[in-house]
């Protein structure tokens, strides 16, 4: 028995003979943090994506019992008899240590001269400058894939203080910058799994599978409506095909993940961002931007945690087995492989939102960073004129916005997309200055707001908030969403009312990218998967990878 296992062995029992492994214990838990994947027997990835973060205790459970492998497939595999579900604790854990650095510039891996010029440029103004490679190469059938990027980082900082900083450098030297966070050191501990008074332990990480072939795993108590603008969660028990692996997170809490085949992935990501009864042409448009951003993201996303993909609205929307829809299965099966490359090579960040209102938005204007040529806003309307009138959505312009008839517009043209397509709030000055108060207490009470900038698209992105005690500027899409109550969205107008304020809105979501209920209107106008993507996403074509 390996010294990791720490059991009551009367109640265990090793199932099948252990194979031999040359990859270490230590290796493989530095593989959970690296932008490393591999392919099933069948061709596709196979993704490690987060079920739930920030746990003290997972429950997990299985109908015909869990096999648990402590360290991952190729190590020895250990039942406990008759034990269809284990709580999983930790001992002795630790956080990991973290940096945070200043993205100065972002040149190709390759570029030896453009690297060299930078690393010396930042030198001669007294920052000595730090390299960093994300993303990740593979090749498949002939084509090669690389998303990889060299950061040039300057500045490092203890956690929280990155987002100062950069911004201090940007304005000092007139560049864009962006945070770049370093996994100094992985968390540490052990983690624990019982049933009854059985127990197996293991250095940092624990694998589990069915021990039935053709079962499901269950988490228990998996959060939901979690890394959005809604300020309300909640939690239920979902199912997951593959493996789960309990391990801890940057901050030291568990963190459960599913090691699932993309199809499966899919399977269960597209219902959840789209509606199963859209048609055809839409659900297939949705299985290429997610199976696209999913491969994007790998290496380049969650740095410091041990998984390539979260499963928040931040990313992709992920509820496990049994959220599958026969149609959306469907798109995902007729359009395997199917992704969007760059028209110069690379993978399109296939970002998408439930309705951009009218309007989609440029990349940096929400997320800062570089402009992105293949996320750039444009008026989703097939009117001219309107595309024309709404270029710029300002102050002098946005009520005529807000006023327009959603049926001159992808977005607003079907019964899906009116419900978000425009949308009013009405919130009392006390509700409000009770969600200011979370994040700025020494406001008081909000007398006043303020938009200070917004983007093309109409996007509040700074916002003055006046109050009694004090007066703050709140900057970022989704910080302003969630500060004010849970907006839809930032692109809205605000009006005070001598009971507090109203807003009225457009869309729900960033906007940038795929307005997702736009696609629903263009398929419903016979537009073809290829011609929905093609508007919204600029210079990119479709290529099968397998």
């Amino acid at each position: 028995m390996p010294r990791s296992l720490v059991a009551a062995v009367a109640v265990l029992s090793v199932v099948g003979p252990a194979r031999a492994d040359e990859t270490s214990t230590a290796d493989k838990l530095r593989i959970l943090y690296s932008s490393r994947f591999t392919f099933t027997d069948d061709g596709l990835p196979l993704v490690t994506v987060e079920v739930m973060s920030g746990q003290r205790e997972v429950r997990l459970s299985a109908p015909g019992g869990l096999v648990i492998l402590p360290d991952g497939d190729g190590g020895s595999a250990t039942r406990i008899a008759g034990a269809t579900s284990v709580e999983v604790t930790s001992e002795g854990a630790a956080a990991a240590e973290l940096r945070e650095w200043t993205v100065v510039e972002r040149l190709a891996p390759d570029d030896a001269t453009g690297i060299a010029q930078a690393q010396a440029t930042w030198t001669k103004r007294g920052l000595e400058p730090h390299g960093f490679e994300i993303g990740t190469l593979f090749a498949v059938d002939g084509e090669v894939i690389d998303t990889r990027e060299h950061l040039i980082a300057v500045a490092p900082v203890a956690p929280g203080k990155g987002a100062a900083k950069a911004k201090a450098i940007a304005l000092a030297h007139g560049v864009v910058t962006t945070v770049h966070r370093e996994l100094v050191r992985r968390p540490r501990g052990t983690i624990v799994a019982r049933a009854g008074d059985a127990a197996v332990s293991n250095p940092s990480v624990l694998w589990f599978r069915p021990a039935r072939a053709g079962d499901t795993i269950t988490v228990r108590d998996v959060p939901t409506n979690t890394g959005g603008s809604q300020l309300a969660t909640g939690k239920e028990d979902r199912r997951y095909w593959g493996a789960v692996y309990v391990t801890f997170g940057s901050d030291g809490t568990l963190t459960a993940v599913n090691a699932v085949p993309e199809d499966k992935l899919l399977a269960g990501l597209v219902p959840s961002e789209i509606f199963p009864d859209a048609p055809e042409a839409a659900l297939e448009a949705q299985a290429i931007a997610a199976r696209t951003e999913l491969l994007e993201k790998i290496g380049r996303r969650n740095l410091t945690e041990p998984y390539l993909l979260c499963s928040t609205q931040q990313c992709q929307v992920y509820a496990g087995a049994g959220k599958e829809h026969p149609r959306t299965t469907r798109a995902v099966e007729r359009t395997r492989g199917m992704v969007m490359l760059r028209d110069g090579g690379g993978l399109v960040d296939a970002r998408y939102s439930a309705s951009a209102g009218g309007r989609t938005e440029d990349n940096d204007a929400i997320w800062g960073g570089t402009p992105d040529p293949s996320l750039r806003g444009r008026a989703d309307t097939t009117d001219r004129k309107l595309a024309e009138r709404f270029a710029v959505i300002d102050e002098k312009n946005l009520d005529a916005f807000l006023a327009a008839s959603p049926d001159a517009f992808w977005s607003g043209s079907s019964r899906w997309g009116k419900k978000h397509f425009r949308w009013t709030v009405e919130t009392s000055t006390k509700d409000l200055s009770a969600y200011v108060a979370r994040v700025y207490p020494s406001v008081g009470t909000v007398t006043a707001l303020e938009v200070v900038r917004r983007g093309r698209s109409g996007r509040v992105q700074a916002l003055r908030v006046v109050g009694t005690k004090a007066t703050v500027v709140a900057e970022g899409d989704l910080h302003l969403r969630r500060l004010l109550g849970g907006l839809k969205s930032s692109l809205f107008a605000v009006k005070a009312t001598p009971s507090g304020f109203t807003f009225r809105g457009a869309g729900f979501g960033h906007g940038v990218g795929m307005d997702q209920v736009g696609a629903i209107g263009m398929a419903q106008a016979g537009k073809s998967h290829a011609e929905i993507l093609a508007n919204y996403y600029r210079g990119m074509h479709l290529h099968r990878l397998y």
